[in-house]
């Protein structure tokens, strides 16, 4: 099969072409061990894996040989993990267990490559298995689960200069980027470029975590604005001029948008419009996109839990009048 260089173009003619019986990617007359003998026995599992073949294969075949190792690495220590996590001798329930992990798995290889701006981004993972699913009743719901733990990197492939070498060092600075279950905290965390062009990034890690005993979970995103020509952190000049307006703008419109998410009676703790006036200013709370600046607001930052976490985005055209004339993004 020709594999398509883009991960949609990939997917949308193997959803049609891999429906046929027991196409997995490798050879099932050799097929040895639980977990091979499950997919050829198992039609859907078996198109599953003929897929995942051809996201991996269109994932190589788009970044530098370097990341060609990262990215084989990560695919064996996955491959390792699940022996570990499937151990059922029985074929269907082998199958039954590796369904969900190769559905999760497409979709992290479906995003494992993004490429903007000239640049190839890379997100990889590694997996380790930690313990099986405990027998016996609970100290504490979920308390029982299996544990393991896949650590997940973000990364300009290949770094051609010293401020995409920063930005990549800036992304591995920040911890606890894992998911899985380590016997105390279950835990979540993706990335999103929300834009990039020659000379600026916006990438956001979010974290979510839910310890055992705890009466909810708990989640939050750090937003990384950096210049990439000036190996720095997104500064307020590098956008606005300095003239007075922009920042009563932004928290306009962040309040009027919050007030329709919760209500203008309720929702919001007293001094929010306070918090949110400060909060607008701040880089560090901006999710910049090629629409317009948007600003996030946290769990807990102007509203209760049930709140949740909203962000606000104001056009580009609405903050046109206060725009630099050499901003990184946004002016015409």
């Amino acid at each position: 099969m020709k594999y398509a260089t883009g991960m949609v173009a990939i997917l949308a003619a193997l959803f049609l072409t891999a429906g046929s019986a027991h196409a997995a990617s490798f050879d099932c007359d050799k097929a040895s061990g639980p977990r091979e003998m499950a997919i050829c026995k198992t039609d859907d599992l078996s198109a599953d894996d003929e897929i995942m073949a051809a996201l991996y294969a269109g994932a190589r075949a788009r970044i530098s040989a370097d990341a060609v190792k990262e990215l084989r690495d990560s695919q064996v220590s996955w491959l390792r993990f699940l022996d570990k996590a499937c151990p059922q001798k029985d074929v269907k329930k082998q199958a039954a267990c590796l369904k969900p992990w190769y559905r999760e798995r497409l979709k992290f290889l479906s995003h494992t490559v993004t490429e903007k701006a000239g640049r190839t981004f890379l997100t990889l993972d590694e997996w380790t298995f930690i313990a099986p699913e405990k027998k016996g009743e609970e100290e504490m719901p979920g308390a029982n689960q299996m544990r393991y733990r896949e650590d997940v990197s973000f990364a300009i492939d290949k770094p051609a200069s010293d401020g995409e070498r920063a930005f990549n060092a800036l992304v591995a600075k920040q911890s606890d980027l894992w998911n899985g279950f380590d016997g105390e905290v279950q835990r979540s965390t993706w990335f999103k470029l929300n834009e990039a062009t020659e000379n600026f990034a916006s990438l956001d890690i979010f974290r979510w975590e839910f310890h055992v005993g705890a009466a909810h979970g708990f989640g939050a995103a750090k937003h990384l604005n950096y210049r990439l020509d000036e190996a720095r952190p997104l500064q307020v000049k590098d956008i606005f001029a300095e003239k007075d307006g922009w920042q009563k703008t932004l928290a306009r419109r962040a309040l009027d948008g919050l007030h329709k998410i919760v209500g203008e009676d309720n929702g919001l703790f007293d001094g929010a419009e306070e918090t949110i006036a400060e909060m607008v200013g701040d880089p560090k709370n901006w999710v910049v996109t090629r629409e317009g600046l948007g600003v996030n607001f946290p769990v807990y930052s102007v509203g209760p839990y049930a709140m949740g976490d909203h962000t606000v985005t104001t056009p580009w055209k609405d903050l046109a009048p206060w725009l630099a004339k050499d901003a990184v993004i946004g002016a015409q």
